[in-house]
């Protein structure tokens, strides 16, 4: 889903040119970002009993989900690249991209940062900014990523895992590896000299459901929650297992709140109203889906938003079960559906 709308994505906008974009720099630059809110509060734990090193992990990954991802590249960060003509996150929450004009090229880029906790990068050190190492990816994939200095903020409990929070940045459609470069060089240095910017009121781009725990879905499952694959979970998946009256297996579910290309997510699926709620069931997959918000745009550089056009991207909750159990998904995405609106 990812790889089509990256392409769908850059088809519009060559397709539209420069017709939609404004003068100027990203509107988001440095500004005063109390360092402790990243992990302040209690982590939730929905009844449940974890250890303190799953406690920490479920910390970082709710860190992950207060950072605004977009602000990584903001208005100081990019000027050393180029003009950015527009951003969004349409693929998925923990993920940003930016349309630029390159300085001294006419050929337009499209440039992504994901955040995540990433296994252990080992020695796959690309380059260094300073002291702060930057790992490459895979072979001949021009991604690069940057750790996130999340353990020096307050409130922050050490890791207990070989995963660590990671920046990667990349080209989406584009083996740019010096300009991917560069543009790693240019966030290392910003999360090493800035504080890292807060998913908040004045985010680059908001996101009602950006903010919330996919893993609040485990108190509207109506079932006892058997096992949770913390350790396994992205920021915005939620990994568990349930128990069943008269079953003496557990039944496994994975959350996601994600955007989702409407035409695309849906072709081929089941629509039905259940509980109020619209929701569209794969009997393929035995996965449910559920749109809880406005459609997703791209915003302008200099203010307001790119026309929506044919491409129609909606946050979602999505519930994967997989076997004969649809009927499970479509009644755990109702319901967390109601619990996202």
């Amino acid at each position: 889903m990812r790889h089509l709308l990256a392409c769908l994505l850059a088809s519009a906008l060559v397709l539209t040119g420069c017709s939609h974009t404004a003068a100027g720099r990203p509107e988001t630059g440095q500004r005063d970002v109390d360092p402790g809110y990243f992990f302040a509060g209690a982590v939730p734990l929905y009844g449940q009993t974890v250890g303190a090193g799953d406690a920490a992990v479920l910390a970082y990954l709710r860190a992950l989900r207060r950072i605004d991802v977009c602000g990584l590249l903001n208005r100081d960060v990019m000027a050393k690249i180029g003009e950015v003509n527009s951003i969004g996150t349409l693929y998925a929450f923990n993920e940003c991209d930016l349309d630029v004009k390159v300085s001294g090229s006419s050929t337009r880029k499209i440039v992504a940062v994901d955040l995540e906790l990433a296994g252990d990068p080992g020695d796959t050190v690309a380059f260094r900014v300073g002291d702060t190492p930057v790992y490459a990816g895979a072979p001949d994939s021009c991604v690069y990523g940057v750790p996130l200095p999340l353990s020096k903020l307050p409130g922050a409990a050490p890791l207990r895992t070989q995963k660590r929070p990671l920046a990667k940045i990349g080209l989406i459609a584009d083996q740019d590896c010096g300009l991917a470069q560069r543009i790693a060089v240019a966030v290392a240095e910003r999360v090493t000299s800035q504080p890292l910017p807060a998913r908040d009121a004045l985010a680059a781009y908001p996101s009602a459901l950006a903010g919330r725990d996919p893993c609040e879905a485990m108190t509207v499952v109506g079932a006892d929650i058997a096992h949770w694959d913390i350790g396994a979970q992205p920021p915005y998946d939620c990994r568990f297992s349930i128990r069943r009256s008269g079953s003496p297996d557990a039944l496994a579910l994975q959350v996601h709140l994600q955007p989702e290309l409407v035409d695309a997510a849906t072709e081929g699926l089941q629509r039905r109203a259940q509980d109020g709620v619209e929701i569209f069931v794969d009997h393929r997959f035995c996965s449910a889906l559920s749109f809880v918000g406005e459609p997703m745009r791209r915003r302008r550089v200099g203010g307001g938003y790119l026309a929506a056009g044919s491409l129609v991207i909606r946050p979602a909750v999505v519930v994967d079960i997989g076997g004969d159990n649809c009927e499970e998904a479509a009644a755990v995405v109702a319901r967390a559906a109601r619990l996202y609106t």
